[in-house]
């Protein structure tokens, strides 16, 4: 997936960007994140997908936030952002208003970003294992 020609990812980025220094603000996008995982209806493997990699790209990025654990590279941590704005966005490539197919878009974004932030993702799990040998990888973000 080339996600450069998807101009909303584009203004995801973008925003991404702008949020990266700002701890106040990725926090309310958490809650963001965490309502739109919560409010999302429907029993699909796409959406349990979509729940337990946001649920897990949110914990990473909140223990960034609070210092507890260091994203080592800038541009995951806005790819990883732009993947959260683009995912409680109603409006982009395939609004999600669209019943069955609303959320394939964010899902194949989140499917991209996970792929290209594995690397952290897999020792962002090894970290918080390790230090909470009993967390449930189903907890929400905040």
């Amino acid at each position: 997936m080339n996600l450069t020609k998807n101009r909303f990812f584009k203004i995801a980025l973008d925003r991404a960007a702008k949020l990266a220094g700002k701890p106040g603000r990725i926090v309310s996008l958490l809650a963001q994140l965490t309502a739109k995982i919560y409010h999302t209806k429907g029993n699909s493997v796409n959406l349990q997908t979509i729940r337990d990699q946001f649920s897990i790209i949110g914990r990473m990025i909140k223990a960034h936030v609070t210092g507890t654990y260091k994203i080592r590279s800038l541009r995951i941590l806005i790819i990883l952002l732009a993947a959260i704005i683009y995912f409680v966005n109603p409006f982009d490539l395939i609004p999600d208003l669209i019943f069955g197919i609303g959320l394939a878009d964010d899902l194949a974004v989140l499917t991209w970003v996970y792929q290209a932030a594995t690397e952290e993702i897999q020792s962002f799990i090894n970290w918080e294992k390790s230090i909470i040998p009993t967390i449930h990888l189903d907890q929400p973000p905040i």
